[in-house]
């Protein structure tokens, strides 16, 4: 029983650290991935807003230059600013950032008001 439980709190103590750290965020399909984060009407990225025909992360990055950060939503929506978080717009479940990007199936591009941020 001692063995079963020193594994359990092992594997636990992995799963959290795998859930709030992401090593592949600077490298490959995910560089400059922020996270997910919750919008609203009043809009977390304030600029630029444009819905992107088979929208892709490398093309709202074009859309965006001169601007720190984009945020990719509900599929075809491209977003830029300078910042992305306040109280008024915090981090969500990776899960709600679960619509895929017109031109890039194999990525998401945000949700329903919700907002996958990478810098630009």
């Amino acid at each position: 029983l001692q063995g079963t439980m020193k594994n359990l709190i092992v594997l636990a103590l992995c799963l959290v650290s795998a859930v709030y750290s992401n090593p592949y965020t600077d490298i490959g399909h995910y560089r400059g991935y922020v996270g997910c984060f919750v919008d609203d009407k009043n809009r977390m990225l304030k600029h630029r807003i444009k819905a992107l025909h088979l929208n892709t992360l490398e093309k709202c990055r074009r859309h965006c230059r001169g601007y720190k950060y984009l945020g990719l939503q509900y599929g075809d929506w491209c977003l830029c600013g300078n910042s992305y978080y306040s109280h008024a717009y915090p981090q969500a479940s990776e899960l709600q950032c679960n619509r895929p990007c017109g031109g890039e199936p194999n990525r998401m591009c945000g949700g329903f008001a919700r907002n996958a941020i990478y810098k630009v």
